[in-house]
């Protein structure tokens, strides 16, 4: 159907309308742009005082134009996409660009085709200019006269269902011709904000009559625009960028679940990943680059050891304005806890003049027991439109666990906004893209939130929702969530990078589910997490000797009294033992027992404490 946001045509039919929905509101981001060039622009627009009068603003049917969304205009800069899919009282998402609050343009498909009436099929076609519709606006004449080497670059946010989106280039009066075209898969969203570069051609250096058009021709949904540059480059520029170490594809058939190498920010041991490591390689200069590669070298943070580094087999020939990507191995991570940093530099035969935007860093860590989605920093958070402000509601991310573990908590980071008192609880869900979110496999007590739970932009003071017993998950997808029962008015989960596709969530009324495009900082604990007043440090509960095969010493922490439960590795409950609390010391016979790995649990009082046990 064209006017619902889907992936492939029947992978998705889990809501009333039998698609996943974009969650509507607004996302209130702490505003640290990184600028996208260090030079002074030799021309640039962020309409901060509207569409300019001198250009030209054209359309077919002539009435679906260009629009304008200001801080005084109606729609306002807060509003992104008006389309019929957009639920009747709820607006989009603006684009997230440098300078939003000045305003943005916004070729709205959607809106023009069905505004007015529900998102069903018999009604397409039916708003003020219905579709297909072609649209431009073009810029003035722009001078370029001793600039011999130039590029735009512009950010966007964009979808569309049939048809593309580009940038024509008119020199000197002449032809218009194709300089840049969105690349993306139908139905498929940006990044909001996403920063397009491409170089001009040679012939627009030094011409004093250069012009743009920004060309949307097709079918339904929308294209965001805002501060178009036109900067000088070099000649010879390597860019790397969009550097993995994951080879996500939800449409990848081989990827059973569909989240199969989500890249995470923090692996706990146990699950320590398979890297594989891929990038892109843009050409940003004028001038074609030969023998272009890729290489990556992964090293431990701590000890400056380099575990792994390869250069990409393939080397290319890459044109101005061309992207390529390449494919350098794999590496098996080791379980050694620590951080770790992986570079990635793009290579070629020629001298390139601006060789720090060659190299891309990724990072992340191996943890004792703490599995993220999220990239550290809270940096943004939701705010939904009015009609949920005060439901209740769970928001949470994706995990696919590579084997079965005993989850013990949910850690979160609660964000400024989040009025006191309230509570927060966590939900661990089944979930597949096939039927959605499932049902709820294991909930923790509403914990109160108080002012010291509660992060400014920037920070990560994670608060510990611990479940009454460990939760024993096999492998497999999950949606791990949490909520209140204040509503998202009151209880604001801090946000933390850019989530990948369908891959993040928010349910509102325990029934109406929408994807996020930014990642909750909602975190999965398969252990003991060190230094909170919920759970101890697992130093103080010991296993000696382990392995073992006939009895091991257990070195009970605590002065309550104690519950030792044993559970084999497919969350079966094997023994249970109640002890008195001046037990410090107590002697498992485990002759009994199979050979294999078991988990052994210790609760006293609010505590718990759990080692994995080898039985030889």
């Amino acid at each position: 159907m064209k006017n619902l946001y889907f992936i492939l045509a029947g992978i998705i039919c889990i809501q009333a309308n039998g698609q996943f929905k974009a969650a509507n509101g607004t996302y209130i981001d702490s505003k640290q742009h990184i600028s996208s060039h260090k030079s002074i622009p030799i021309w640039s627009e962020d309409f901060s005082q509207g569409i300019p009068s001198e250009w030209i603003n054209e359309g077919n049917p002539s009435l679906a134009i260009w629009e304008y969304r200001g801080p005084a205009t109606n729609p306002s800069n807060l509003i992104g996409s008006r389309g019929s899919c957009i639920p009747e009282g709820l607006t989009g998402e603006p684009i997230a660009s440098t300078t939003t609050e000045n305003g943005f343009i916004l070729f709205d498909s959607n809106y023009w085709d069905n505004n007015a009436n529900p998102c069903t099929a018999q009604y397409f076609g039916t708003g003020m200019a219905p579709g297909p519709h072609n649209a431009s606006i073009t810029t003035s004449s722009i001078n370029l006269t001793g600039h011999p080497n130039v590029a735009l670059q512009f950010e966007q946010y964009a979808r569309y269902y049939t048809g593309e989106t580009g940038v024509e280039i008119s020199i000197d009066n002449g032809p218009w011709n194709t300089l840049y075209t969105n690349t993306f898969d139908q139905g498929l969203t940006t990044d909001n904000a996403l920063l397009v570069r491409v170089p001009l051609p040679a012939s627009a250096g030094n011409s004093n009559n250069v012009r743009l058009r920004f060309v949307y021709n097709g079918f339904y949904y929308f294209w965001q625009i805002d501060d178009i540059e036109l900067i000088d480059i070099f000649a010879n520029d390597l860019l790397t960028e969009d550097a993995t170490f994951g080879d996500f594809d939800i449409l990848d058939p081989t990827h059973t679940t569909g989240f199969e190498f989500l890249e995470y920010d923090q692996y706990p041991v146990d699950f320590a990943p398979e890297l594989i490591f891929q990038g892109n390689v843009f050409n940003f200069g004028t001038n074609n680059q030969t023998n272009v590669s890729l290489s990556a070298t992964l090293s431990h943070d701590e000890t400056l050891n380099v575990l792994f580094t390869a250069t990409s087999p393939d080397s290319l020939v890459v044109s101005a304005g061309e992207m390529a990507p390449f494919e350098v191995g794999s590496y098996q991570m080791p379980n050694t806890i620590g951080h770790y940093s992986i570079d990635y530099l793009a290579n070629q035969s020629e001298s390139d003049e601006n060789a720090a935007n060659s190299l891309q860093r990724r990072t992340f860590e191996i943890t004792p027991v703490t599995f993220a989605r999220d990239k550290g920093d809270l940096n943004a958070v939701f705010l939904p439109t009015d009609n949920y402000l005060n439901a209740t509601f769970d928001m949470g991310c994706v995990y696919l666990l590579p084997a079965g573990d005993f989850v013990e908590s949910i850690g979160v980071a609660l964000a400024v906004g989040t009025t006191t008192p309230s509570s927060v609880y966590a939900t661990i869900f089944s979930f597949s893209l096939d039927t959605g979110i499932g049902n709820a496999i294991a909930s923790t007590l509403d914990y109160p939130v108080t002012s010291e739970d509660i992060n400014g932009y920037g920070e990560e003071n994670i608060k510990i929702l611990a479940f009454d017993n460990p939760v024993y998950l096999s492998q497999g997808a999950y949606l791990v969530t949490v909520g209140s029962p204040e509503g998202p008015g009151s209880v604001y989960i801090g946000l933390s990078g850019y989530s990948e596709e369908l891959t993040a969530w928010v349910r509102f009324n325990q029934s109406d589910l929408f994807y996020l495009t930014r990642i909750p900082m909602v975190r999965m604990n398969f252990g003991p997490y060190v230094g909170t007043e919920e759970l101890v440090s697992e130093n103080e509960f010991g296993i000696f000797p382990n392995p073992a095969n006939e009895q091991t010493t257990l070195s009970l922490p605590g002065t309550e009294k104690k519950t030792v439960s044993v559970y084999a590795m497919n969350g079966s409950l094997i023994e249970e033992i109640h002890l008195s609390e001046s037990v410090h010391n107590y002697d498992l016979n485990i002759s009994k027992y199979r050979s294999g790995i078991y988990r052994i649990f210790v609760r006293y009082g609010e505590n718990i404490a759990s080692k994995n046990l080898i039985i030889e």
